[in-house]
């Protein structure tokens, strides 16, 4: 008798499984969504109305503390979990929503690829901290390109401010040195003086008085490095 063939084992969830669902599920809603945005797993945004989500496996005090947390960047703020494997009692489920309406936070429950909607944010009479919310939309608007997975982690992120350095890094390489004058003028970022400045990467190299150009060899490094935005920049610069 031939020996039984061993099953898979099933891959185990993370919290960035969570992120497409619920980007969708905003999505269809008419909101943007990006991921990662300064340490909020996923912003939506829709005119004026900002949403941020945290995401967790399962519901647990920390999920309820990063939640309540982002209350002071705006008052849309859900938790979004995986639907417990397990059956649980109603009670279980009364005592989930009434915590979160408790704290002023809706609840979404991801099954499958159904978003359950356990619990809608409560009106939040707090008050928003206005530096906090606009620190968050100059990230979420600085990024034309860049995108992360919610909830992902040990991964190099993309934020505004990178992609802000790889188009500057895509002007430079086709103009070989400019002005951060004539960088702001070709569209760059208002901020190309500070991020040549700084060089944080690492692949800037001033030739005069506000004059850069690229170090040897390094577009080359930022276009393996940042395919996608690089590929964007430099179609749209051509």
């Amino acid at each position: 008798m031939s020996p039984r063939a061993k099953k898979a084992k099933p891959r185990n969830a993370f919290e960035s499984d969570l992120y497409p669902i619920a980007a969708r599920y905003f999505e269809e809603r008419g909101f943007t969504v990006k991921g990662e945005v300064c340490g909020c797993d996923l912003v939506a945004v829709k005119g004026d109305e900002i949403v941020v989500a945290e995401l967790k496996i399962t519901f647990n005090i920390k999920l309820l503390y990063q939640a309540v947390r982002r209350l002071a960047i705006t008052d849309q703020v859900y938790a979004i979990i995986f639907k417990p494997k397990t059956k649980q009692k109603m009670s279980y489920w009364q005592m989930m929503k009434s915590l979160c309406r408790r704290l002023h936070i809706g609840l979404l429950v991801i099954d499958g690829d159904n978003v359950i909607v356990v619990a809608e944010p409560a009106p939040f009479a707090g008050k928003i901290a206005t530096k906090q919310r606009s620190k968050v939309m100059r990230e979420f608007n600085g990024r034309r390109i860049a995108q992360n997975t919610g909830g992902i982690t040990g991964t190099k992120l993309q934020t505004a401010y990178l992609e802000a350095a790889v188009q500057i890094g895509v002007c430079l390489k086709k103009h070989k040195k400019l002005k951060t004058t004539e960088l702001v003028a070709l569209g760059c970022s208002e901020r190309a003086a500070r991020i040549l400045y700084d060089n944080h990467y690492g692949w800037f190299q001033k030739t005069g008085r506000g004059e850069y150009r690229l170090k040897a060899g390094k577009a080359n490094l930022i276009a393996k490095e940042n395919e996608d935005i690089w590929r964007y920049y430099e179609q749209r610069h051509n």
